[in-house]
């Protein structure tokens, strides 16, 4: 289980894309039809025909921690902190801000509140601890946030106190996985012995301290590290404990047996396949044909995860007033969704990283590149 630290892996788009459309379908599920309203369910949901297995789409943000820890872990190598944080900015922010923007628009348009919209608008750019936000999937992209200013500590430290980066950030996994570890298991013992203390364990504060997730990013981490360093006892070992550790999340978030099982299988598939994506490598000519595809699938991905559930919404009860057709309905949302979301992906996205990168350079250097050319810090593809 040994691959290069460093390059595309097309199968990471494709299993990016597929968890996030998991997601889709999940909220989906609980659109009104009558009326943009979340939760819905019985006459009033607008496709209570989606099959029971949908329940458990929130399942893709838990993978998606998983290739956020294997992709960042991959990101940080061989770059300072300087560098890394540029990346990452430049990465997530652009298209936050379009998708924010427009979900702004779009409530403010239904008649919401523009004075408290706006504040809500506010917090969701600027990624602020506390919400309430534009969009109800910012939550996780607060989560990321903090997780990425870990790593940034971790390759700070290295630079200033020496050791392999690869040491430290291996340190940072265990860290997380030890403490997100001791609190899921504190939290099942909670729920074993009948104590009402879900609740106030349930506080997003102990999120976005990652303490409910810390296992997923741990685990994508080690991933990392075995496919760069090799196999040992040590990370074998750790990663499996790291996977039941999930899997007891997994079990604590399902309302159902039913659900919980879907969502296990799900996920175990989907960790399946990643561990299948970074181990197998097929001939240049085989990846080149899928290549495109795979990629384009990867960009329209994080567009699509931010700008479907106010969208979604809103669009579903006007649609519907003249798409009788339930299953058409459907097809229709996700087409308008999707070509959104890869228009984002190959026009306004783009446009904006790279004069968000032109400006991080300004800042960093104290003077623009005569055109628009990548920063050293971030020469490498942008996951």
């Amino acid at each position: 289980m040994k691959t290069p630290a460093t390059g595309h892996v097309h199968g990471i788009d494709l299993l990016r894309f597929l968890a996030a459309l998991s997601v889709v379908l999940f909220h989906f599920s609980l659109f009104g039809v009558a009326a943009p309203t979340y939760g819905a369910s019985g006459a009033d949901a607008a496709f209570a025909f989606l099959p029971g297995a949908v329940s458990a789409g929130w399942i893709g943000v838990q993978f998606f921690f998983v290739l956020s820890g294997f992709v960042i872990a991959q990101s940080a190598t061989g770059v300072s902190w300087q560098g890394f944080a540029m990346k990452r900015a430049v990465r997530i922010l652009p298209a936050l801000w379009i998708c924010a923007t427009l979900s702004l628009l779009v409530r403010v348009a239904a008649g919401e509140p523009l004075p408290e919209r706006l504040l809500d608008w506010l917090r969701t750019v600027v990624l602020s601890p506390k919400g309430p936000y534009i969009d109800g999937v910012v939550w996780t992209l607060v989560v990321e946030a903090v997780f990425y200013a870990l790593v940034c500590a971790a390759l700070a430290l290295q630079q200033r106190l020496g050791g392999p980066q690869s040491l430290w950030l291996q340190h940072l996994a265990v860290l997380l996985g030890t403490v997100s570890g001791l609190f899921l298991l504190f939290r099942s013992a909670t729920v074993a012995l009948g104590l009402q203390l879900s609740p106030p364990l349930d506080w997003f504060g102990f999120k976005v301290l990652l303490l409910h997730h810390g296992v997923y990013f741990a685990l994508g981490m080690t991933l990392f590290a075995i496919t760069r360093s090799g196999r040992s006892a040590r990370k074998l070992a750790f990663s499996a404990l790291l996977v039941l550790l999930c899997l007891l999340e997994i079990g604590l978030k399902a309302d159902t047996r039913g659900e919980r099982v879907v969502a296990a299988a799900v996920w175990l598939g989907m960790l399946a396949a990643l561990l299948l994506s970074i181990t197998t490598r097929r001939p240049h000519s085989h990846q080149a044909r899928a290549s495109g595809l795979l990629t384009t699938l990867g960009k329209v991905s994080y567009p699509l995860y931010l700008g479907h559930l106010v969208l979604g919404m809103y669009l579903v009860p006007q649609l519907a007033a003249v798409i009788e057709h339930r299953g058409l309905l459907l097809v229709v949302c996700l087409l308008l969704i999707n070509t959104l979301a890869l228009w984002i992906a190959l026009g306004p996205e783009p446009w904006g990283q790279q004069r968000l990168k032109r400006l991080l350079y300004r800042l960093a250097s104290g003077h623009p590149p005569a055109h628009p050319t990548t920063p050293a810090g971030l020469k490498r593809s942008v996951h």
